[in-house]
């Protein structure tokens, strides 16, 4: 197997006591509404993913009196390629929507501590305190935002595929969604078509919506660095390594890293960054992420122990993880990106799920008018979004590239480890600032 032919489906798997993976029933929160009775409203928002940016501005906008459907081209809960740390920013990004009608469904979430990262290069292992933040499978988190956003008043229609967006049909006043067959409710029926007055693409790294026409060019380009790594998950069973609950641990190699942390329910999540020339030259992704923990290997982390358990489960994989997309796409500008859609950076510090948290609240803020109700016109959306994000992501994401291209000079990942194992203290006031945990308000 090689790295283009991974398992890519969203399938939730976990660990049996001997490593192997077994499918477990999904349970999660059932479609409010069909397909078909879909077509027949006019919706002001139809968010189109799930995951924790579609979520969270689906909840925004639907305590804010808005018209919105929830689209997912899944049931919940769908197994994700995510380290499933909350940051300290993740967790004011939660605590913000505890004044909203999900405030309910998030209040009984249970998470696991997060309070120390490990370090491990060359054989060399270093453990360093971090300062607020928590684990939280997406399994957990994610049908708790969707209930939160049911609660708002928010329609959810899962098992549908959005094929195309079209925002010419009635003069750019409205865009139209065509959904095509696949799982779920349209399995083997005709398509169907939504209109709304704004669509939002939540729809991660692989943002395969077709928009038509193609009236602005420069709306539809996306740009992926050319060094990018791709991501690599799988879920390990609980006694799968020892591994002590509240410890992230992090391998460092010249092929990529691998992050390894006990979830809330016991189980281990596996979340690896991996360079391409490093995944083609293994015959399958278990392979790779061996080969980097392997490298890395230092106290607390067996590497014959780990290769054995990791070639017993099934991996997913991301497109290549460092990219930027237009956050206004269309010729009319109501079709607008967020989350991973609209940009990611390679995610060493573990901000992605306060990053997607935060993108849905400010781009709920710019749909939402201060004042008079109902949704801003584009041209103020099409001004204040792509404002409001580069404010609040600009300086966090050259933070972020910054440290990615650190930990690929192995000379620098040793020099660092080195001191932080000399002088800790010094290495105490640093990591806060590499994980951005300054960051705490919404």
């Amino acid at each position: 197997m090689t790295w283009s032919t991974l398992h890519c489906g969203q399938t939730e798997w976990t660990g049996d006591p001997g490593g192997a993976a077994t499918e477990q029933p999904a349970l999660g929160p059932q479609a409010t509404i069909t397909a078909d009775a879909a077509t027949g409203g006019a919706w002001q928002v139809v968010v189109i993913g799930a995951g924790p940016a579609g979520a969270s501005a689906a909840v925004r906008l639907a305590a804010g009196g808005i018209r919105t459907l929830l689209i997912d081209r899944h049931a919940m809960p769908r197994r994700k390629v995510c380290g499933c740390c909350l940051s300290v920013s993740a967790d004011a990004e939660l605590r913000s929507l505890g004044d909203t009608p999900a405030g309910a469904a998030l209040a009984s979430l249970q998470r696991a501590p997060l309070e120390t990262v490990r370090l491990l290069h060359r054989g060399r292992s270093v453990a360093l305190p971090l300062a607020g933040g928590g684990v939280m499978s997406r399994e957990t988190l994610d049908p708790a935002l969707v209930r939160g956003a049911i609660a708002a008043g928010c329609d959810w229609l899962p098992g549908c595929q959005v094929a195309t967006l079209d925002d010419s049909a009635v003069g750019g006043a409205a865009v139209d969604v065509v959904l095509s067959g696949g799982p779920g409710p349209l399995a083997g029926e005709r398509r169907c078509v939504l209109r709304a007055d704004y669509v939002v693409l939540a729809t991660g790294l692989a943002d395969q919506v077709r928009i038509t026409p193609a009236r602005s060019p420069q709306s539809f380009a996306r740009s992926v660095a050319s060094a990018s790594r791709i991501g690599v998950g799988a879920s390990l069973a609980a006694t799968a390594l020892e591994l002590p609950a509240g410890e992230l641990v992090m391998a460092i190699s010249r092929g990529g890293y691998c992050g390894l942390v006990r979830l809330e329910n016991g189980c281990i999540d596996l979340a690896a960054a991996v360079d391409r020339a490093e995944l083609t030259r293994h015959a399958e992704p278990a392979a790779a992420v061996a080969a980097i923990v392997a490298e890395a290997a230092g106290d607390g982390l067996d590497p014959v122990r780990f290769s054995s358990a990791v070639h017993s489960v099934r991996f997913q994989a991301t497109p290549s993880l460092t990219r930027r997309a237009a956050l206004v796409a269309g010729g009319s500008g109501r079709i607008l990106r967020v989350g991973d859609a609209a940009g990611y950076v390679e995610p060493f510090t573990g901000e992605g799920i306060g990053w997607a948290l935060a993108g849905g609240r400010l781009l709920a803020t710019a749909l939402l008018p201060q004042q008079g109700g109902g949704l801003a016109p584009p041209a103020a959306v099409g001004l204040a979004y792509p404002r409001a994000h580069r404010r609040h992501f600009a300086a966090q994401h050259r933070r972020c590239q910054r440290v990615a291209g650190l930990i690929r000079r192995p000379a620098v990942v040793s020099a660092a480890l080195q001191a932080a194992q000399a002088v800790p203290w010094v290495a105490r006031r640093v990591v806060p600032a590499i994980v951005g945990a300054g960051v705490t308000t919404p």
